[in-house]
């Protein structure tokens, strides 16, 4: 009989649900554009925003999102909506980024290009949507309990109590962190977990995914995993003036829980086992040079 040991597990986390619980609704003016730091902001951005975060920002108006330049779209004209990954300095400040790479390590090289403009604010809605489920590092550990209601259904003529077992299914569980808030390369640090509690229009909602066995750790094994939505609850922190600092985010499910063996959902396999996001832009598979 085999014994798996934990090191073979994994957490992946994708930040913001498939379908957004909240958009935020703002607007951008002329001043909120910072060309000579390529940074723009509007006033709900430091409450809600965290570095690292795909949005998607649209606008209704005629003139399309004039604060980008339009070197930012493949189409080389402005369009009325764009979806990056963002930096987010201390007072809510945005650069923009495709990569969420090049994001958290604030790459400026490869940063959008912002534009001035005059004349009204441009009103804005954006939501947090993201496309893949990055690794959550320094975890120590990790808690998943999975609970089902008993429904009464004890008549009014019986004798003895009766439960009816299909009740609902509910989740809860905890995550233990070593606190860390340098980035690591296209790994999600903990500190990410800290800030999801504070997002204070959106609320904490992140897609989650807890590997009991992971087959990029170990390619002898399979994937088997617990796929859910989560909300955090509650975070910790405990600090020693002799030990690291820790972290602990309890969450609890607020939708379907999934335990699943193979492949995570959202790849599509190629011939050499590799991957590609459904969602990811396929254009680089017709260039014929690296990019």
């Amino acid at each position: 009989m085999a014994v798996f040991l934990g090191n073979h597990g994994n957490i992946r986390l994708q930040r913001g649900f498939a379908v957004p619980s909240a958009v935020l609704e703002d607007e951008i003016k002329p001043d909120d554009v910072n060309t000579t730091l390529n940074r723009l902001s509007f006033d709900k951005a430091a409450d809600n925003l965290i570095t690292g975060d795909r949005i998607n920002i649209s606008t209704q108006d005629a003139r399309g999102l004039v604060c980008f330049d339009a070197s930012s779209w493949s189409s080389a004209i402005v369009e009325p909506s764009i979806s990056a990954y963002v930096h987010v300095n201390a007072v809510g400040g945005l650069r923009f980024f495709y990569q969420f790479e090049n994001a958290v390590n604030n790459n400026r090289s490869a940063e959008l290009t912002l534009a001035a403009f005059a004349g009204a604010a441009l009103p804005i809605s954006v939501d947090v949507r993201d496309i893949s489920k990055n690794v959550l590092g320094n975890v120590t550990g990790y808690t998943l309990n999975t609970d089902r209601e008993t429904i009464d259904a004890t008549s009014l003529s019986d004798k003895f109590r009766k439960q009816y077992s299909a009740g609902i299914i509910s989740g809860s569980g905890s995550i233990d962190c070593l606190f860390d808030y340098t980035t690591t390369g296209i790994k999600e640090t903990p500190l990410l977990m800290l800030q999801l509690i504070h997002r204070v229009d959106i609320g904490s909602e992140f897609d989650l995914a807890l590997y009991l066995t992971d087959k990029e750790l170990n390619s002898s094994l399979d994937n088997v995993y617990y796929e859910m939505q989560a909300i955090v609850t509650q975070t910790g922190v405990t600090v020693n003036s002799e030990d690291a600092i820790r972290c602990t985010i309890d969450f609890v499910t607020t939708g379907e829980i999934r335990l699943l063996i193979g492949e995570p959902a959202g790849y599509v396999l190629k011939e050499d086992d590799d991957r590609i996001e459904i969602e990811q832009s396929l254009d680089f598979l017709l260039k014929e040079t690296e990019d």
